[in-house]
């Protein structure tokens, strides 16, 4: 019999616990992406900016398939971005949307906070979902004494890695690119702010 959790906050695998979503930014990933932000993260790098993410406590909780449309009708974007959080605790829902986002010709960024290997060599048939399902990995914990200002990177040991050919080399994806950061203010007045300012490790905010 197959568990129905999937992670240290026994989340059925049919759900996305939400920590936050933006339509619409041009600080998480090439191009312009919608960025969803999932609630818990078992790594909890020290420094992280964002420790609000880190229970795997209840948040706004949806569908794989009520995400996907979400993103479906949005205009103008080349993609999504997973962060959180850690992406791979929701592997199941978010490699589901990540796939249905693919087929709609966009492209799918994860950020995780594992490291590449230890992503590529688990045996979950979950993790490997995602990862077949995502274009561009971003991968490795935070590490303080390693920060830097490289673009779409906290600190200097993530990796950015293409894990297909829809995000190519035309794509600047590695330089020194100081602070990035990027203020959204939606229609009720509530203010994200997400990027990488300089000298913190940001995976959204």
């Amino acid at each position: 019999m197959v568990p129905d959790t999937c992670d240290p906050g026994c989340r059925r695998k049919s759900e996305i616990h939400l920590a936050g979503f933006l339509a619409k930014s041009s600080a998480n990933g090439p191009g312009t992406r919608a960025v969803i932000w999932v609630q818990g993260c078992p790594i909890r790098c020290p420094g992280c900016f964002n420790p609000q993410f880190w229970p795997f406590s209840k948040a706004t909780v949806v569908s794989a398939g009520e995400l996907a449309r979400r993103i479906e009708v949005i205009r103008g974007i080349d993609g999504i971005t997973f962060s959180g959080g850690e992406p791979f605790s929701h592997a199941d829902s978010l490699a589901e949307v990540g796939e249905a986002v693919r087929k709609t010709g966009r492209t799918v960024v994860t950020y995780s906070g594992y490291s590449y290997r230890d992503l590529t060599e688990s045996s979950d048939p979950a993790w490997k979902g995602l990862l077949s399902a995502t274009d561009l990995l971003i991968a490795g914990p935070y590490i303080e004494e390693l920060a830097c200002n490289t673009l779409y990177i906290g600190s200097s040991n993530q990796e950015i890695i293409p894990l297909s050919g829809r995000i190519g080399p035309d794509v600047p994806l590695r330089y020194d690119c100081g602070e990035t950061i990027e203020y959204s203010i939606a229609p009720d007045g509530v203010t994200t702010v997400t990027g990488f300012p300089r000298g913190c490790h940001v995976r959204g905010g």
